[in-house]
């Protein structure tokens, strides 16, 4: 063990020394206090200046957040595992600062995510994970993923078993931490100090079935006189859960009633409507289908056997509606058995090793830490794939293949689309590595001065891979100068039960490489400068130099732009380097007046110099605590943050891609949509509602903005009143926050462009500028999208605003040990602004509180009884009501005036329960997640701008998708 007398000296720093030496280096001097000093922290009321009030673990560090100027929330591995919860990303998604907002993890399979696909980040207060600084042990490990968007840490590389506690600063930092910490700082402690070898098996299993993980860990660790030693490894797998595995995936539903409550949703007149698959109205996949290309009839399997036309089994199809009187039906296919297959949540593997060594050499200390993860992520899908034909009797010249010219399309025009279903398969494998080192101590002419200085090195390499049709092989005319190889006619491949002989004759896996480097040096000196009548005056003064840059090369097939109906990029490459000095000084104003037990201002600020920024900027942040009577204490933050552009926003490789119509055009087929904004607006730019869309792709372009983005700032303020009465053993801390993030940087998508433009409620707006759409009356494809315009840009900001509250029990009773603990956060206000007025960006409205993923209140409450060797615990998670805020709930649905629809997925309160049992070489632990087997809110189809997978919203990540859940874990020491 350390030197006692240096520990004692230590002890002794003022508080905004221990907020440095948290994040800047000697993290081990709070994870080695010994049981005495733990135990003697939970009986004594110490002054809010020492050190072990910030950093000593033992149930003290369970009152850290009524400690602190700044709102922080600790939350420890022992409670998430205590409520099944599986991983270090599950817990800090869950925390109420995290949970009021869409959080990224591996259900995005089938979404384009920065970082790449099975990413797991963290985003407090909704502002983005690249707001959002995540440290470990107080120091910056780099990102980690995949692709050209590589920027937030990702919390796969962290393995759950050395996770001790995690520290969530709730406001902007960037005077204390550097960019990125806008919306404020996770700090992951690890354990420090094994005795024994220990291994841990865990398991969560879905009493449904689907989506099951397994974990297997072992620890151990050597002590030493000076110091210590600790190896780990985990390995882990996350099975996946399908859209086949939940019955609200697998048929997503119009969802629409009368006004007496009745449904009326479309009858499903095609070939598969009185089969299993029919009936699911807003569909899972549209396919099966022949387009003319020019004339825009649809030919459809003959749900009569009857053929009209030149399809064998095929006629024109004739939807209808609840117009004059009618029945509204379809005779598309839009479901098929193998979507089952396809996933929800991704498969994830994941293999990690760390090691950590904490030793003191006389007056200087040295601490070092490892860490590597293997990554392995499996996403399987469907998508459409609908080539253009062509040939020698398209009306519309030039659209013949150069080296098959006698090929004939056999309809009226001579072009048609054949929308048939093709697999989407992904592989993700990434290898990250992590080493850290350190030295601190003290000034030897002082015992108040102290010192660090800490290097580190991360390398994140991924391989991403894609099975991809090969464009070139397509038999597609706009890209392919040879004729399809295949009958694509053919019901067989229509219908996707060729699909195996299709991905043989057209596809291929396409593979690419990121590689993301950080070097982080930084040194701080801390110490008290004289003594005023309250107390000493403490100072902290550092430097930091950072480097980090980002190679991303893209497959052969993408560098070529041979991959059909998916982007093409050219390699992101560029690298970035910051220096940056900061400080801090807490002054003692006033000690043991009447009113005034305790005053203490606290200021800091932090230099940042970009070599990618032409300026140099800076930030500071100011706080006051004001301790009133030893039992109420109110304190308060003000200050701005920084976050300068990231690699990929700045260098990310500029491309072209070719876009389908039929993927990008929301006008295609207009009248047949449930949106009341498309039909509107696509009608008031005087396209037919039934258009087919351009007969060639539109040109999508892309890529970074340097040279022209600018850095972000935002501008934070806290308050709050702590309370812990001296009568029962209570603490509740109440804080108000308020963060806006000015010139904002972000990307808008060609969708999303196009989306916004025409889904919006006002029209038009600044999002039809960003794209060239041919005339009603141009000679040559009329209303064709030719190009989009989507690159990185500041947009206006965003801001957000509410309540925190924490409250905690805790006392010992004759029957045990009670312990019960509250978080909640509620939110005022959630603005994203584009422009000036959010009437530009197609929008009536500005604050996004309450809409789907983004609900007003989230909360849990936990209650935990230890009695001798078991522990009882029951844990209950709050998600408030979210709607649709523009949508209506009436509406016209295919002819009905005044149709309903469901715009409001429901609040939802989900049980948990465990018992653990604890023997001195092993525990055992065993719960039941989602006690009442609550099922995730549904939500009908059409609504604007909303995701689904079946009826529930994709991106209201808050709600349970597995249902009830049985999960265990045991743990052996040697």
């Amino acid at each position: 063990m350390r030197d006692t007398n240096k520990r004692s000296n230590f002890k002794k720093l003022p508080l905004f020394v221990a907020v440095a030496a948290c994040l800047y280096g000697p993290a081990a001097i709070a994870q080695e206090a010994d049981e005495s000093e733990s135990a003697e922290a939970t009986t004594q009321t110490r002054p809010a200046t020492e050190l072990d009030r910030i950093t000593v673990t033992g149930s003290l560090l369970r009152r850290v957040e009524f400690d602190s100027v700044s709102p922080v929330q600790v939350i420890t591995a022992d409670t998430s595992v205590a409520v099944g919860q599986v991983d270090t990303a599950e817990f800090l998604q869950k925390s109420s600062v995290a949970a009021g907002s869409t959080q990224i993890s591996h259900q995005f399979g089938g979404f384009v995510v920065e970082g790449g696909t099975g990413v797991q980040t963290v985003s407090l207060r909704g502002l983005g994970e690249n707001r959002t600084l995540v440290l470990l042990n107080g120091k910056r490990p780099g990102p980690a993923g995949t692709r050209g968007q590589v920027g937030a840490f990702d919390l796969n590389v962290i393995p759950s078993t050395v996770v001790q506690r995690a520290e969530i600063l709730k406001d902007g930092s960037s005077s204390i931490y550097g960019s990125d910490a806008v919306a404020g700082v996770v700090n992951l402690i690890t354990r420090k100090n094994i005795d024994r070898p220990e291994i841990s098996v865990s398991t969560r299993t879905p009493f449904a079935g689907g989506g099951e993980s397994f974990t297997v860990s072992g620890a151990t660790g050597w002590n030493f006189d000076n110091g210590n030693v600790v190896l780990a490894g985990e390995y882990f797998v996350h099975k996946p859960l399908t859209i086949g595995d939940r019955r609200f995936f697998r048929c997503p539903d119009d969802l629409a009633w009368d006004q007496n409550g009745n449904r009326i949703d479309r009858q499903d007149r095609s070939i598969i409507g009185d089969t299993r698959l029919g009936g699911c109205s807003a569909g899972n996949l549209y396919a099966n289908t022949i387009i003319d290309a020019a004339f825009g009839t649809r030919y459809i399997p003959s749900p009569d056997g009857v053929t009209i036309g030149p399809f064998p089994g095929y006629r024109p199809r004739t939807n209808g509606t609840y117009a004059n009187g009618g029945q509204a039906y379809y005779e598309d296919v839009l479901n098929f058995d193998f979507i089952n297959d396809s996933h929800v949540i991704n498969r994830q593997e994941r293999k990690n090793i760390y090691a950590s060594a904490d030793f003191s050499f006389g007056n200087v200390n040295w601490n070092t830490e490892f860490l590597y993860n293997r990554r392995e992520t499996d996403v399987r899908g469907v998508r459409q794939f609908f080539p253009l034909l062509g040939g020698a009797t398209a009306v519309i010249p030039g659209y013949e293949y150069a080296n098959s010219p006698d090929f004939v399309t056999p309809t009226d025009s001579g072009l048609a689309q054949v929308v048939m279903p093709f697999t989407m398969d992904q592989n993700v494998n990434v290898d990250y590595y992590y080493l850290s080192t350190g030295l601190d101590g003290l000034f030897t002419s002082t015992d108040t001065w102290a010192w660090q200085a800490n290097a580190s090195y991360s390398r994140s390499s991924g391989d991403y891979g894609i099975l991809t049709i090969v464009g070139s092989r397509s038999g597609d005319v706009s890209w392919d100068d040879d004729a399809p190889t295949l009958n694509y006619f053919d019901p067989c491949f229509l219908s996707g039960e060729c699909m195996d002989q299709l991905i043989n004759e057209i596809a291929e896996w396409d593979w690419g490489n990121t590689v993301y480097d950080q070097f982080v040096f930084n040194a701080v000196v801390t110490g008290e400068m004289f003594n005023l009548p309250a107390g000493p005056v403490g100072a902290a003064l550092g430097v930091e130099y950072r480097k980090f840059s980002i190679d991303d090369q893209p497959g052969a097939l993408e560098l070529a732009d041979d991959r059909w109906g998916l982007t093409s990029a050219q390699p992101t490459k560029g690298d970035d380097t910051v220096k940056e000095i900061f400080g801090e000084i807490e002054v003692p104003i006033l000690k043991g007046v009447p009113g005034f037990e305790a005053l203490v201002a606290n200021v800091s600020a932090r230099v940042f110099d970009y070599d990618s920024v032409d300026d140099r900027d800076s930030v500071w942040k100011a706080g006051l605590s004001w301790q009133i009577v030893p039992a109420l204490r109110v304190r308060a933050t003000k200050g701005s943050s920084y976050r300068a552009p990231g690699l990929y926003e700045l260098y990310l490789g500029n491309l072209s891609s070719f876009t389908s119509q039929l993927g990008l055009d929301p006008c295609i087929d207009w009248g047949n949509s449930t949106n009341d904004n498309i039909r509107r607006n696509c009608g008031a730019a005087g396209i037919p509602a039934d258009f087919t869309g351009g007969p060639s792709s539109a040109q999508v372009f892309r890529g970074g903005g340097a040279g022209f983005l600018k850095p972000e700032t935002s501008d934070a303020f806290t308050t709050g009143i702590v309370w812990t009465p001296t009568f029962a053993p209570l603490s509740i801390a109440l804080d108000y926050f308020e963060i806006q993030v000015n010139d904002q940087i972000a990307t808008l998508g060609a969708n999303a462009i196009l989306g916004s433009c025409y889904a919006a409620d006002v029209y038009p707006n600044a999002f039809c500028d960003m794209f060239e759409r041919n005339a009603p009356d141009a000679g040559v494809a009329p209303n064709a999208i030719t190009e989009v315009y989507a690159t990185y840009v500041n947009i206006n900001k965003q801001k957000v605003r509410g309540y925190d509250l924490l409250a905690r029990y805790e006392n010992d009773f004759a029957f045990g040990s009670l312990e019960v603990e509250g978080n909640f956060t509620y939110t005022l206000e959630d603005v994203t602004q584009l422009f000036d007025d959010p009437r530009a960006g197609g929008s009536s409205i500005s604050d996004f509180v309450g809409h789907f993923g983004r609900p007003e209140l989230v909360g849990n409450l936990r209650t935990s009884l230890k009695r001798g060797d078991w522990t009882y615990t029951w844990f209950m998670d709050y998600v408030s009501s979210t709607k649709h805020l523009t949508d209506s709930p009436t509406f016209t649905y295919f002819g009905w005036e005044n149709a309903v629809r469901d715009i409001v997925a429901e609040s939802r309160l989900y049980h948990t329960a465990s018992l653990r049992y604890e023997q001195p070489k092993w525990s055992l632990l065993v719960g039941v997640r989602n006690v009442f087997n609550d099922e995730p809110p549904t939500i009908s189809g059409g609504l604007t701008n909303t995701s689904r997978y079946g009826n529930v919203p994709a991106f209201a990540t808050q709600y349970d998708w597995y249902g009830r859940t049985l999960f265990a874990r045991l743990n052996y020491k040697f």
